[in-house]
């Protein structure tokens, strides 16, 4: 789960700079499942669900529970995002090569 590739097959872009490169990326995770807790208790407000403390919290420990694998993927690409920049000769090279 959650595992990325070592190398991107088209320019083989090494994803990873380092060991335990993407341990950084449970910073970025936190915040987004923080964001994920927020919009679970709004929307709870915003359908009038939000009157029990303990239906708030089944809530959000489900929502979380559910997206776990979406956000520890979002995470590790918002992570790698912050290191690897495009650079467009390289992606024209890219998408003109005949390799899958």
């Amino acid at each position: 789960m959650n595992k990325v590739k070592e190398r991107c097959p088209k320019c083989e872009l090494k994803y990873s700079i380092e060991p335990s490169f993407y341990t950084g990326s449970m910073y970025v995770s936190y915040a987004v499942g923080i964001a994920f807790a927020v919009a679970t208790y709004v929307l709870l407000l915003i359908f009038d669900y939000a009157s029990n403390p303990l239906t708030i919290f089944i809530s959000i420990v489900a929502v979380l529970a559910v997206s776990f694998p979406y956000i520890g993927a979002v995470s590790k690409s918002i992570w790698a995002h912050f290191f690897f920049k495009y650079n467009k000769s390289i992606a024209k090279k890219v998408r003109n090569d005949s390799r899958t």
